[in-house]
Parts: C-alpha cells; structure tokens; sequence
C-alpha cells in the first residue's frame, strides 16, 4: 500500500528547492501451517509493517535523495502499526527536506583513506552482503554459484587448524531468529526447526555457517533452524534469519572523538560486490564531516568507500554501546532460482573502521 501525506510539513515550513517527495507504508499477513511424517503440526502467524519517506532535490544537472529511516522503502518489522508510528516519519521530513537541497550545493566526498563510521542503517546492509550470504552453507557448497556466486569461506575454517579469522575482536556476529521485532523472527522454520540464536563469528573469529537440514548434515551437524521457503509451491533453502551485531561498550561521542579526519556515513545508496562476496563498494547518501574528534556539521554528497571482506572487518576498531543498538528489517532478499523473496533482519550499533579507501561515487 502506498501513502502519501507525510512530507505536509515540508511545505508548511517553506522548504524550498524539493522537487520530488515520497512516502510509502506496507503491511503483510500471514498464515503458515507446517507438517511432517515425524509428527509435528504447527501454526505461525506473522504481521510485517513498515515504511520510510524521502525527498530528492534536482538542480545544476545534479540529483540527490535523503531517506529516512533507510533507503529502498524504510524500514520493517515483525509488528503492527505501532512500529509505523515509533518511527515518527513526519518529524524527520524536514531534515530530509533540507539535507537533499544542502546536498546539490555540497563538495563531492574527498578520495583517500579515512577513518570512517558506519551508521546502523548503512551497516544492515554490510552485514548483509559481506558477512549473511556467504556464511550460508549451500552457498558455500556451490548452490548459488551459477546464479548470484559462491563464497570465500570453506567448511574447513571449522577446524582449529584452519581457523577463520573474519575481523577484529570487536566484530561478533550471531544469527538470531527469536529478536524481538525482528524481520527474521519466527517460532518455527519451514522444516519445522525451532528458531534458534546461533554466533556465527565470536571476537573475530568465524564459529559457524548458517544451515538447514540437508546442509548442516554434510558436516556432521543439526540444523540451525534456518530452512525458509517463501511458500507452499517452493523448497526451503538457507536463509538469514536475524544476522546482528553485537553492541560494543564506547558511548557515541567517544567513537566519535576517536577520529582527527574522517567522516560517519550514513543510509545506503547502491552497492556491489564481487561472486565469492570478497571485494566490495558501497554508495551512502551523505557523509558527515569528522574533524578532530568533533562532528564538524559539514556535509559531502555521493561518498563512496570499499574494502575487502577480512581486511575491513580487521580494521573495525569500535563498536557503540546499546544505546545506540537499532535493528533493520529487510524484506526483499532474493535467493535461488527460481527466484524466492524472503525477509530478514540486522541489528547493529554505529561501528567505526580504520583507514578505509574513500572515494567519489560516479553518478554519471
């Protein structure tokens, strides 16, 4: 369902320079009945809701968007309405208003290596792409490889004597499928495996793959509980549930302060990353300047940063505390062929990584 309504505010303040606004909600509902011949019946019911708005500003043969909460139509959550109305979409309308005209008249980001903070919605989707899909193990054994690629991880990275070191001890990731709220969240999944919280990275080091059934039993092990189909007509496969962050124990400021020259760069603007989920750039829709340990409250448009996998989450340094904990629903991940859409969720805190190539995205 699409809304319109809540750039009003705009207009009634005199935001001048917008030329375009959208504001979008989506509700689902849904009914699962699974059964087997070991004796299991169970019933789940869903309720998906959410949404997000931005504004673009169009002028001197240049484009620029700000999104709030996330781009690609906001945010989502296993919730009802309530989860629309925390969010508070027509109070941050005016900033979006005003980022995306301050934007047209912005510097392009500066190309080098910074010291760069990732806010929560840009990091839904690094976890997503460099950490979610290649930690699923049909991925791994080849599954998807002649549809949208492989991954660099190996089941022997299992063992002691081949240990994965994924990224700094600053970086644990679990898959958690009972979060509340979370998009990925469920009882049961579509094997009929309870939901369960799995680490899949513990301070840096890689501890476990994401499975179902048949996938877990190729390597000695139980299902995770990560079987999922996106309905009747279709076979479960491995997908994310809840692949979050652990919150680190630094207050904001303090990650802040931690850098002379760099920048925080938030909400995705477009990504891309190579078939074994290895080498990465991702697009943001601003970055905020960081000047001597202090937010400087200048703005860059079209920053752009990449990396490789390991390397990048080696150089993460600082993760804020749970004050600063959000979680991201993603309901369009697509997997398999034929394809299946799926939901998931990613739940971080604001993550500070050290000397990061930082470029200009081309938006030609």
């Amino acid at each position: 369902m699409r809304l319109s309504g809540c750039f009003v505010k705009c207009t009634q303040v005199g935001v001048e320079g917008v030329s375009r606004t959208s504001s979008s909600m989506n509700f689902r509902k849904e009914a699962v009945t699974y059964c087997d011949s070991e004796g299991s019946f169970i019933t789940q019911n869903f309720c998906q809701s959410g949404g997000g708005i931005s504004a673009t500003a169009i002028g001197g043969g240049d484009v620029q968007t700000r999104s709030y909460p996330n781009s690609f139509r906001g945010n989502y959550s296993r919730a009802g309405y309530e989860f629309v109305e925390g969010m508070d979409l027509a109070a941050h309308a005016e900033k979006c208003a005003k980022e995306s005209v301050a934007m047209l008249n912005a510097e392009d980001c500066p190309s080098g290596v910074f010291d760069i903070i990732l806010d929560p919605s840009q990091m839904t989707l690094q976890i997503h792409e460099s950490i979610g899909h290649p930690t699923e193990l049909d991925r791994v054994f080849g599954s998807e490889a002649a549809f949208a690629g492989a991954s660099f991880v190996d089941p022997k990275n299992l063992q002691a004597e081949h240990q994965l070191k994924y990224g700094s001890p600053h970086l644990t990731i679990y898959a958690d499928a009972t979060t509340p709220g979370g998009l990925g969240s469920f009882g049961y999944d579509d094997e009929g495996v309870a939901a369960q919280n799995i680490t899949l990275i513990d301070k840096g080091i890689f501890k476990n793959f994401t499975t179902c059934r048949t996938t877990a039993a190729k390597i000695g092990q139980t299902s995770g509980g990560m079987g999922i189909a996106d309905g009747w007509r279709n076979l479960p496969m491995v997908r994310m549930t809840n692949i979050n962050m652990a919150p680190g124990d630094m207050p904001l400021d303090e990650l802040i302060g931690g850098i002379e020259d760099g920048f925080l760069f938030d909400v995705n603007k477009s990504w891309s990353i190579d078939d074994k989920r290895v080498n990465f750039q991702f697009a943001c829709e601003i970055a905020y300047e960081i000047k001597d340990g202090k937010l400087t409250g200048k703005i860059y448009k079209n920053p752009i940063y990449a990396g490789v996998t390991t390397d990048f989450w080696g150089k993460c340094d600082g993760v804020a505390n749970e004050e600063h904990w959000s979680l991201y629903g993603t309901p369009n991940c697509g997997k398999g062929q034929p394809m299946q859409v799926q939901r998931c969720g990613h739940g971080s805190s604001p993550t500070r990584i050290r000397k990061v190539k930082v470029g200009v995205a081309d938006v030609k």
